[in-house]
């Protein structure tokens, strides 16, 4: 029955994914394929919209199984009555499966509509049940095979469109990797046209044309050419560099374009199984390779480092396997996996892997939308796009030994904020990191030495530093903004506080720590507010209690209700003045 794929070594399970069951009868996945041509124009059986309903007829009463007892002609042989019940009983129980599929998929579908993608999920992958009896697969029965196909298509464009607004939080693998290109018809001329350049173009990496490969051709320039245009435009910024780091790493430039399957080209792309960055590390083999993740950086999103870092693995990989498509298919599912397959079944390639479902269906598809995307970057224009890539992102390495935020500079090199932000994608905070050694900011080609000599010249006044600060049971931002001699409203900037009364334990939180005090806060909008360290009075704010003073303040409760003559149980009010110290 239909589930969810198994997951991967770098991904989890995602309630998108379907694939028909690997334990079905001999024979099925072949009608299946064999089915995929004819099944590609084919609507869903019960509704093609959400506002559309399909009467299916339904035999309302007893005329029409009267009418088929009924015996034939005089001299014809009359049919098997028995046969002929059991026959309509069968497709009455189709018709209200596929009715049942419908409705589960409108509920599910008008939940995705309203941002509810966990529970849509949850109605869409029962919609697709009702169309699996548990002891058959769908192409036992022609009605719900074309159904379960169609209902599937339809998830999957719903799902599309949604990643074609400027919703982009999830990373693009999770279904640029996991298309059912089973219903996707290949047009002969796309074979021709494909077949005649790949005798002209020049690939450094073996590049296949079979079936697979061509059905994401198809798909590339239909369904998801959204993704496609994304890709080609954004690989404007970063293809020059990802040559020079390949070419001097010694591994195939054609790689380069794994970045597109990977992210779209997007250093800010997170999975659900928090792989991130172009090149969608996993925090463990981020760190095996030397990419460091903190409170302040995650250099998975570095685009040189990781960059770096992607070549070596993938040259590994190689190494290992001997094999750039085994290569590809282990920096998809790990390395591992591939070597279980070879202990159990002996040296086979990809293809054979595959062809056995012995690979995770991501990874089944993932080579080959690879292939696709790389023969559509190598002649974007032969296959339709006409796509401007982005303006590259040159730049040089500055070391920096004081802490610099991005606005900052920007206002010293003259140069837009949103420029040093797409140069330096690792900092999480915005802010170079407090006592990190060997840290180098990227700023654009030419500005490196004028940004060095601001640096050197900048005033006390707008030299910040950040400290990490996790929130403990019974702190309040007044009482975190005091212990640092810092404002609160600067603390809620730096953290984008939507409330400055609302706090989490176990929170974390950037306090930023200025020598001017607030003089600092003043030039981040912050008016002044009362502030007390503890040779002064502590001025109550909303939500602080006499114990969260006194411990933050590291002096005991009852010395502080003795200095300011209160009882254990009197309410303090905000405004209210509290010695701290004798």
């Amino acid at each position: 029955m239909a589930r969810p794929a198994a997951g991967t070594d770098r991904d989890r399970v995602s309630v998108w994914r379907f694939e028909p069951s690997a334990g079905s009868a001999p024979g099925i996945r072949q009608r299946l394929v064999r089915n995929v041509a004819a099944l590609a124009g084919l609507a869903l059986l019960a509704g093609c919209s959400s506002q559309r309903r399909v009467a299916v007829p339904v035999p309302s009463d007893s005329s029409t199984v009267a009418a088929a007892r009924s015996p034939a002609r005089i001299g014809d042989q009359a049919p098997d009555q028995d046969l002929q019940i059991k026959r309509e009983v069968a497709e009455s129980r189709v018709r209200g499966r596929i009715r049942s599929s419908l409705q589960l998929y409108l509920e599910g579908e008008s939940l995705f509509n309203q941002g509810q993608r966990d529970q849509a999920g949850d109605h869409f992958l029962r919609a697709l049940d009702q169309l699996l009896e548990p002891e058959q697969e769908p192409a036992l029965n022609r009605q719900l095979e074309r159904a379960y196909f169609s209902l599937l298509g339809k998830i999957e464009d719903l799902r599309l469109e949604d990643l074609a607004s400027d919703r982009e939080e999830d990373s693009p693998i999770e279904w640029l990797a996991n298309r059912n290109v089973f219903t996707i018809r290949v047009d002969p001329k796309l074979k021709h046209l494909a077949s005649e350049d790949l005798l002209t173009s020049q690939f450094d990496v073996p590049v296949v044309l079979n079936e697979r490969v061509l059905r994401f051709l198809t798909y590339y320039r239909t369904r998801g050419r959204v993704f496609m245009e994304r890709g080609l435009r954004r690989s404007g910024r970063y293809l020059t560099m990802f040559r020079e780091v390949f070419r001097r790493e010694g591994v195939p430039l054609d790689l380069v374009y794994v970045a597109h399957i990977e992210s779209l080209f997007r250093p800010d792309a997170l999975s659900r199984a928090r792989a991130k960055g172009l090149w969608q590390f996993i925090p463990g083999t981020g760190r095996l390779y030397g990419l460091r993740q903190n409170w302040w950086i995650d250099e998975r999103s570095d685009i040189l480092k990781s960059t770096v870092a992607a070549a070596r693995f993938l040259k590994h990989l190689y190494g290992e396997f001997g094999d750039w498509y085994l290569a590809l298919a282990g920096y998809n599912c790990g390395p591992r996996r591939i070597e279980r397959i070879w202990r159990r079944y002996g040296r086979i390639d990809y293809w054979e892997m595959s062809r056995r479902r012995l690979l995770p269906r991501e990874t089944r598809n993932y080579v080959p939308s690879y292939l696709a995307a790389t023969i559509i970057f190598k002649n974007p224009i032969r296959y339709g796009f006409q796509v401007a890539p982005d303006p590259e992102l040159r730049f040089e390495l500055i070391p920096l030994t004081e802490q610099v935020d991005l606005e900052t500079m920007a206002e010293l090199i003259e140069v837009p904020t949103r420029l040093l932000d797409d140069l330096n994608p690792e900092l999480r905070r915005r802010v170079t990191p407090f006592k990190l050694p060997g840290y180098q900011m990227k700023v654009p080609l030419g500005t490196g030495e004028l940004a060095r000599k601001k640096v050197a010249q900048l005033p006390p006044e707008k030299r910040i530093k950040l400290r990490h600060h996790r929130v403990r049971k019974g702190e309040t931002l007044s009482l975190i903004a005091s212990r640092y001699a810092t404002s609160i409203q600067a603390i809620a900037q730096a953290n984008r506080l939507r409330s400055i009364h609302r706090l989490r334990i176990g929170q974390e939180l950037a306090i930023p720590l200025f020598p001017s005090g607030r003089a600092g806060a003043a030039r981040r909008g912050a008016s002044k507010v009362p502030r007390s360290t503890s040779s002064g009075p502590h001025v109550v704010s909303r939500g602080d209690t006499l114990y969260a003073i006194a411990r933050v303040y590291g002096v005991k409760l009852k010395d502080l209700l003795r200095w300011n003559n209160l009882s254990p149980r009197q309410r303090i009010f905000p405004g209210q003045k509290i010695l701290v110290s004798p």
